[in-house]
């Protein structure tokens, strides 16, 4: 039989007892992190320029579109242009106005002045 002194557990109180490092884990950690920090590093990059690709592909297909909107626009600015501007439309305005052409001596011409160059 066992006596009941052996089966408590006496409670230690030795405040300058401390821990020996475990230099064995120590090395492990420092393996760890020289080998999975170069690594982790490689992903970042990675994922980080592939983000960036995707953001230029975006910017790109939106500077397109943006092309495309605005040779629209100018293809239909000058259709608008060379309507306003057709000699038959002016004539038409004129005769509505009551505009008729210039006689003869109310035109007067004149040169720009030019600039003095070297």
């Amino acid at each position: 039989m066992t006596s009941a002194a052996y089966a408590q557990a006496k409670r230690v109180e030795n405040l300058h007892l401390t821990r020996e490092r475990d230099r064995r884990r120590g090395r492990e950690l420092a393996t760890f992190l020289l080998v999975g920090l170069p690594v982790a590093f490689v992903l970042l990059a990675y994922a980080g320029l592939h983000i960036e690709t995707v953001r230029v592909g975006y910017a790109r297909e939106a500077r397109s579109r943006r092309v495309l909107e605005l040779g629209e626009e100018g293809r239909r600015l000058r259709t608008e242009l060379a309507r306003a501007s057709s000699p038959d439309r002016v004539a038409a305005l004129a005769a509505r106005k009551k505009l008729h052409p210039p006689v003869p001596g109310q035109i007067q011409y004149f040169e720009a002045p030019r600039k003095p160059g070297p």
